[in-house]
């Protein structure tokens, strides 16, 4: 059963709201890297790229589904220089992934309201 049944329909509500995709398990990989489930919400606003990450911690050893990292992020790639400007902010950092679940609405919202006002300039 997927760790995601309790939220996904919640993902998918905001993943419509934004006019964004909303991806599952990594689906353009090779089936035998899809080892772990994980869900991003990525969409494009103004040039910059945007993307809620919900995600097992990747480690040495592989990749550890006890712990989970909950990432707003956001990057601009002109496709011609090698600096891609971005800005990043963990809202759960290496934490179980009930901590998510019991607080997706909080988590969203915030996620929501800190890349919507993301502009260039905020960039590094």
């Amino acid at each position: 059963m997927s760790k995601f049944l309790k939220i996904d329909s919640k993902l998918e509500k905001l993943s419509n709201k934004l006019e964004a995709k909303l991806s599952k398990d990594r689906p353009n990989y090779p089936e035998s890297l899809r080892t772990f489930e994980e869900r991003r919400i990525d969409w494009i606003d103004s040039e910059i790229s945007k993307a809620i990450i919900i995600q097992p911690i990747f480690e040495s050893e592989g990749v550890n589904s006890k712990i989970w990292n909950f990432i707003n992020i956001a990057w601009y790639d002109d496709v011609k220089s090698t600096h891609r400007p971005q800005w990043i902010k963990n809202l759960v950092d290496k934490k179980s992934f009930e901590i998510i679940e019991t607080n997706i609405d909080e988590l969203l919202l915030k996620s929501e309201e800190n890349l919507t006002s993301i502009k260039m300039d905020d960039l590094h």
